[in-house]
């Protein structure tokens, strides 16, 4: 008595091979024209962590994060933007219920680009994005706080 294997059956075996061969494929596809590879960040030209408050006077106090000291103080009715900007990050973060003692990163790049960055929540603004006149309210600040390094 002889006992016979029947064949593993072709058409299964044909469709494993040709997923594999395009799984392969499209992996080295992918690996040599770097489809995949996220693009590098470019490097920092400034950037400073910093905390904004809201004063009794209806006012904001921008400080260096490390050492509390005073980069500006934005009167209650100036800048605008700055003002507006730093409101709906503060929202986000109470969402959150993240308070405002964590610093914010406010970051210079090449090409007159500019990110702000709230790490406790991992919102970042590309500020060129509101125009250069509102790009400069966060540009002085830098400036400011770059100075008091």
């Amino acid at each position: 008595m002889s006992s016979a294997v029947a064949p593993f059956p072709r058409v299964p075996l044909l469709a494993v091979v040709s997923v594999l061969a395009v799984a392969l494929v499209g992996a080295g596809a992918g690996r040599l024209t770097h489809f995949a590879t996220p693009e590098a960040a470019p490097a920092a030209l400034a950037s400073t962590m910093l905390t904004f408050n809201d004063m009794p006077d209806g006012g904001v106090a921008v400080r260096l994060a490390g050492s509390g000291r005073t980069v500006e103080t934005i009167p209650a009715r100036g800048g605008g933007f700055l003002r507006s900007t730093m409101r709906v990050l503060a929202t986000e973060r109470e969402r959150n219920g993240i308070g405002p003692a964590a610093p914010f990163i406010l970051t210079a790049l090449p090409g007159a680009r500019m990110t702000l960055a709230d790490a406790a929540t991992g919102e970042t603004l590309e500020l060129e994005a509101f125009g250069p006149s509102n790009e400069g309210e966060f540009a002085t600040i830098l400036k400011l706080a770059e100075a008091m390094k």
